[in-house]
């Protein structure tokens, strides 16, 4: 089963690991967002005690990941999704 998706050459199947990655890192990125909220919810270090260097990490990762690996996959995957039905 795990080599039908993994080796497929089915449109339809490759799209949807397209999705399915841009699903798992939109929810990763997600995570980083709820982390940054929560760190800027109050005055002061909430969260990561004062690691300001690790808050910069998180927010360009947070940046990095919804747009080169959630959007962009996710356009590849409603395109491969997408070309049988033309």
């Amino acid at each position: 089963m795990v080599t039908r998706w993994l080796f497929s050459t089915n449109a339809k199947d490759i799209g949807t690991l397209y999705l399915m990655f841009a699903i798992f890192t939109g929810l990763l990125g997600t995570a980083f967002s709820v982390l940054i909220r929560l760190e800027l919810s109050a005055p002061g270090s909430q969260f990561l005690a004062g690691d300001h260097q690790l808050y910069n990490v998180i927010a360009t990762s947070h940046g990095i990941m919804m747009i080169y690996f959630m959007v962009v996959p996710a356009m590849a995957g409603f395109g491969n999704y997408m070309v049988p039905v033309l």
